[in-house]
């Protein structure tokens, strides 16, 4: 019998402006977002074989008995649970960095391990914007839906230290995250310890450091997004600087990132990530960034577009508990 371990926890998302004159009787069109996939060139389509001689078709052979598909675990819980942790004490900070962790519904009892997505705040917000946000809500009601498949969230406060454009080796939130959160997180947790189901993304401020965090660590995450990011020219040195990164990384071309962005037509932070994304475009690293029509760089256009935020990190998850490992062997 497994030792009870509460499964390892503790208690306690450039418009385009009409430049013909309008007809005063036309139709007012829609706003619609502007969206831009790069994606690799496609490769070219091999020869096709040459179809064999018929040969005789040999008796069939009997048809092996299959064993049953495993169906999702009977779970009675509507929705997932949010659990505080209130005293984080990062000694990179020297101070307490308190973050909540959203868990599915019947965490507990579905014995299983769950892909997970760290979610930053920007200046001048908490550990609890994402929920604020609706991320909570948004995520059970993709997951009843069958929609998203259940994941793990990870909302930390990045204090004092996440607002200083400090870089290792100094002390740095990037170290905060890396050496201190990530490791708390997959021992008290049961996650998949593994890139391909490790995200992380953020608003504003944390929209860059989820970039300068991701792009320099594709062996520790997979997925990145930046809604609304901060993107500038002279808020971090090269090495660390996400429009650098897009411009110059050497590895990038090969990194396998999954990368996300977004923002407002009328937010002052498209400016660097249409920079940054002309970039990676420039150099055909595929991405996919998101110029929505109307909104402002705010909680009211971040809660409306929280739904595509999730929709991104969950694609290629599993659907169902089922599909996950099990909790009770070491992760794949």
């Amino acid at each position: 019998m497994m030792p009870r371990r509460w499964f390892l926890i503790p208690l306690a998302l450039l418009a385009l402006t009409a430049a013909a004159a309008c007809d005063p009787l036309a139709p007012i069109p829609t706003p619609t977002a502007v969206v831009m996939i790069v994606t690799p060139d496609a490769s070219l389509t091999p020869p096709p074989t040459l179809t064999p001689t018929s040969t005789t078709t040999p008796q069939a052979t009997p048809t092996p008995e299959q064993s049953p598909t495993p169906t999702a675990f009977p779970c009675a819980e509507e929705g997932g649970r949010v659990l505080n942790f209130d005293d984080f004490e990062s000694a990179v900070a020297d101070e307490n960095l308190p973050y909540r962790v959203y868990i599915p519904p019947c965490y507990l009892e579905t014995q299983k391990r769950y892909p997970v997505v760290y979610l930053l705040h920007g200046l001048r917000q908490d550990e609890n914007t994402w929920i604020e946000a609706g991320v909570v809500d948004a995520l059970d009601q993709a997951i009843r839906l069958g929609a998203i498949g259940p994941m793990i969230l990870v909302m930390p406060s990045f204090g004092s230290i996440g607002t200083l454009d400090q870089f290792p080796p100094d002390p740095s939130f990037e170290s905060v995250v890396l050496d201190e959160l990530l490791p708390a997180i997959e021992r008290d947790f049961c996650t998949i310890n593994d890139r391909a189901y490790r995200a992380i993304g953020g608003i504003s401020r944390g929209g860059f450091w989820a970039y300068s965090i991701g792009m320099r660590h594709p062996d520790v995450f997979s997925k990145l997004g930046g809604h609304s990011a901060a993107f500038n020219e002279d808020n971090a040195p090269a090495a660390n600087n996400p429009l650098e990164l897009a411009l110059n990384a050497s590895f990038l071309a090969a990194a396998d990132l999954d990368m996300y962005l977004d923002n407002a037509a009328s937010d002052p932070a498209g400016i660097g990530l249409e920079r940054f994304s002309s970039r990676l475009s420039s150099r055909g690293i595929p991405h996919t960034y998101v110029i929505s029509p109307t909104g402002e760089h705010d909680m009211d256009y971040w809660t409306a577009h929280v739904q595509e935020y999730l929709s991104f990190y969950g694609t290629g998850w599993p659907l169902s508990d089922a599909e996950l490992p099990s909790c009770l062997e070491p992760s794949p």
